[in-house]
């Protein structure tokens, strides 16, 4: 980051009160802006910390709270002051912070129970399956198939639908009773809007499920925050004295009830700083947030604001590019609304003359554009090339592949592999995240059903997936034992299959797990191999009684801490260990919300894991602090990759079907089921045109 200030910064830290909004490009330093606005105001005295008063700074992940904490306590020490005068927040735990005082709890305790995302997901899904089980027939008349696999993609639509419809319906503080009232009162409405209805019915479902477990939502936490502000003058005016400055990062990222509880906390004549680039409003694809928030506030009469144009981030071809990508659309997009209110005509600009952090100069090509007939057969093989060769030829310097989905990560994965390449995969969910889901599924699946030879095999296959000593191991005692490949592990495969007593291969009468093997088709070495095998389902078995999170936690030391085999591909890692771990953890929390939910219920939730059907959201190298090191590639989402900084960025899928510049092109919302409806992004706008008569699309 800079160490002196730019002109365009110095002109920001004038700032001593009032509404401000500041609009900064990639690269421009806001993150240092924002530190040292945060330490000159403590250092001029415009807040008491002897009397408990704070710089408070709102910022949109976890990791971002601890990077500005250190940041300023940094520079507060540069001062010569004490580390003291300032609250850095999420905005989830401002919310709990509000509540928390609402409700006159002590500090540190808890105000509410907050589900996690895994608890929301499975409460959703609960709350679909109620309704469609109570309204079949009409949910199968909307879908335009009636084959099972169309029946399982409608209700994968159905529960991504709803989601998007309860976010929208709470952050606009829609209650269900309000909807259900207004598609009363207005019987045309509800006829021209089938799914309204439908998605009102689950999001009441789902509110149900959370009045009786006593816990709510993320959202519900800030609407909680946002009317205690409204309903308690005293209380806002509390928090305002002990909050006399609000800065908020990531202005651009805000959802309509962050604006509105940011309002409610500084009063129509407090201090806020909004900072953020209009630009680049990324999690407005998923989430209830818009850029049009922050430029609605931009353009107030009573807020000043102001630009933060310089970044050194990238050579000046690679910005000037950035900069004719914005005109076009701002003047050129066929669509008028498009033109009119997607960017905000701000260009990127190079940094002064000395400045500390200078634009690079562009490397081999600078910019070049590639274009190949079929992503998997062609781009994606030849960008790991590209990419590779790259860390190759300037081992000092960093790479990065982006790609627009975790698919297609996924693809371009192998890819890097056959190459032998250096890379960090920070894609969530990821190929290894669901090999050791499969790992753990296939053992809790046995012991859920130790008759069940298809679960013997599998598990055995699986052992091998991850290159376990019990069965990838060379048998000590056999030399002539041929390595273990693709085809051994088909034979042994079928060995299992023929199996007909699992107890006698698991806890045999004379000590011999062979004898439950059909007579004379084993080897001397698939009898070893066998016997590895039983030994360590003996192992597993001796742990069942265990809770379901002691048990996982069991299997992975046996899983993942050992070492792994001589001159295997794959072997285990801390990385792997602490993934199982997680996955113990979310397998204890769905069991607390399902108690009547035992091992095969369990396994089961797993197995959608391990075959990619289920998120969890692990924490990844990228909230742990991830920084791009040198001779290696990154593979990220575009989504996952702001904020961070390489030498050479490769862009996979810079195309029509990614990047639609015509309202005749792919758009990747769309069903496959529904052809040319979006119907998440028909439902949102559906409903904020019943509630308000606004669509609110622009």
């Amino acid at each position: 980051m800079p160490t002196q200030l730019r002109p365009a910064q110095e002109t920001i830290l004038q700032y001593d009160g009032g509404l401000m909004a500041v609009s900064a490009v990639p690269g421009s330093g806001k993150t240092f802006t924002l530190t040292q606005l945060a330490a000159k105001l403590i250092a001029e005295g415009r807040v008491d910390p002897n009397a408990g008063q704070e710089v408070l700074i709102v910022t949109y992940l976890n990791a971002s709270v601890d990077a500005f904490r250190a940041r300023i306590r940094a520079r507060l020490e540069e001062l010569d002051l004490p580390p003291s005068g300032f609250d850095v927040r999420t905005l989830h735990s401002l919310g709990l912070e509000v509540v928390r005082q609402t409700t006159g709890q002590l500090d540190g305790a808890e105000a509410v129970a907050v589900m996690d995302e895994v608890q929301v997901a499975y409460a959703l899904g609960q709350a679909v399956d109620s309704w469609i089980a109570a309204n079949r027939r009409l949910w199968e008349s909307f879908a335009p198939d009636d084959q099972p696999r169309a029946r399982v993609q409608w209700r994968e639509l159905t529960e991504q639908m709803s989601r998007a419809f309860i976010r929208t319906a709470k952050n606009e503080r829609f209650r269900p009773p309000d909807i259900a009232a207004r598609l009363a009162a207005d019987p045309d409405a509800a006829a021209e809007m089938p799914y309204i209805a439908m998605l009102q019915g689950i999001y009441q479902g789902y509110q149900a499920i959370l009045d009786r477990q006593g816990q709510v939502d993320f959202d519900d936490l800030i609407w909680m925050a946002t009317d205690a502000l409204g309903r308690r003058p005293g209380l806002a005016e509390a928090l305002r004295r002990r909050w006399p400055y609000v800065l908020e990062d990531e202005a651009q990222d805000s959802v309509p009830l962050q604006e509105v509880l940011l309002g409610a906390l500084t009063g129509p004549a407090g201090n806020w700083v909004r900072v953020g680039d209009p630009n680049q409003a990324i999690t407005s694809t998923f989430t209830a947030a818009h850029p049009r928030f922050l430029r609605r506030f931009m353009a107030r009469p009573d807020v000043r604001s102001l630009p933060l144009p310089n970044s050194g981030r990238c050579a000046p071809i690679l910005f000037e590019a950035a900069n004719a990508i914005v005109h076009w659309v701002c003047d050129h997009h066929p669509v008028p609304e498009v033109r009119s209110e997607t960017f905000l005509r701000q260009d990127i600009e190079p940094t002064p003359p000395a400045d500390s952090q200078p634009n690079p100069e562009a490397i081999g090509e600078g910019l070049a554009i590639r274009v190949y007939g079929h992503r998997e057969e062609e781009e994606l093989p030849r960008v790991a090339e590209l990419a590779a060769r790259f860390v190759a030829r300037y081992p000092e310097r960093s790479a990065a592949v982006l790609v627009p989905t975790h698919a297609v990560g996924h693809n371009l994965a192998p890819h890097l592999d056959r190459l032998g390449a250096d890379y960090d995969n920070l894609l969530r969910g990821g190929v290894r995240t669901r090999e050791i889901a499969a790992a753990l599924h296939a053992v809790l699946a046995l012991l859920a059903d130790p008759l069940d030879n298809r679960a013997l095999v599998s598990l055995f296959g699986a052992l091998w997936e991850i290159r376990h000593p019990a069965v990838a191991a060379r048998p000590a005692a056999s030399d002539a034992a041929p390595e273990m490949d693709d085809a051994e592990l088909r034979r042994l495969e079928a060995l299992l299959r023929g199996v007909r007593r699992q107890e006698q291969l698991l806890f045999p009468r004379h000590g011999e797990s062979a004898e439950a093997l059909p007579a004379g088709a084993a080897a001397e070495h698939d009898v070893h191999r066998v016997a590895s095998f039983a030994a360590f389902l003996r192992r597993a078995f001796a742990l069942r009684a265990l809770p379901i999170d002691d048990l996982v936690l069991a299997l992975s030391d046996e899983l993942f801490a050992g070492a792994p085999p001589t001159g295997a591909d794959a072997g285990f890692s801390e990385p792997d260990l602490a993934l199982a771990y997680q996955l113990a953890t979310m397998l204890r929390r769905w069991r607390d919300a399902q108690p009547e939910w035992r091992l095969p219920e369990l396994s089961a939730q797993l197995a959608d894991v391990a075959r990619g059907r289920r998120s969890l959201n692990l924490p990844g190298p990228r909230e742990e602090g991830y920084e791009p090191q040198p001779g290696r590639i990154t593979v990220a989402t575009q989504h996952g990759a702001k904020g961070l900084e390489w030498d050479a960025v490769f862009l996979v899928g810079v195309d029509a079907r990614w990047v639609p510049n015509t309202l005749e092109g792919y758009f990747v919302g769309l069903s496959p089921l529904f052809g040319e409806e979006d119907l998440t992004a028909e439902v949102d706008a559906q409903l904020r045109h019943l509630m308000a008569g606004d669509a609110g699309i622009f």
